[in-house]
């Protein structure tokens, strides 16, 4: 996870959203209470003045670079955000895994509408 973090270290971190990973249902049935007790694993969505990085289970889904900030676009009806990369490309990414609550959306929302 470390590593993840130093790709970003020089940059300015506008939103950060970070979440205990949920349990899948095998993982559930297997250890049970035990993996409520010991999961350290997190869920993390950052968007930097330059990249997006979004993180489940520690595992990196996707960093990508962006062209301009006010291509960034939330839908909270279903969890998509939508950016242009640096080749001036349409890209979505579903944020559907994440589990975003009320209150992390409308933080989404104030970072997209604030920055612009």
């Amino acid at each position: 996870m470390k590593n993840i973090f130093s790709l970003i270290k020089d940059e300015n971190i506008l939103l950060k959203i970070k979440k205990k990973s949920e349990a899948s249902f095998w993982e559930y049935q297997i250890l049970g209470l035990f993996y409520y007790l010991f999961n350290l694993s997190f869920d993390y969505f950052i968007i930097t003045d330059k990249k997006i990085v979004y993180v489940i289970k520690d595992k990196l889904i996707k960093i990508a670079e962006y062209s301009d900030f006010s291509t960034l676009e939330f839908n909270s009806k279903n969890d998509i955000f939508s950016y242009k990369n640096i080749d001036n490309q349409e890209q979505k990414l579903n944020l559907k895994r994440l589990r975003l609550s009320y209150e992390e959306i409308q933080k989404i929302k104030k970072v997209l509408n604030h920055n612009i």
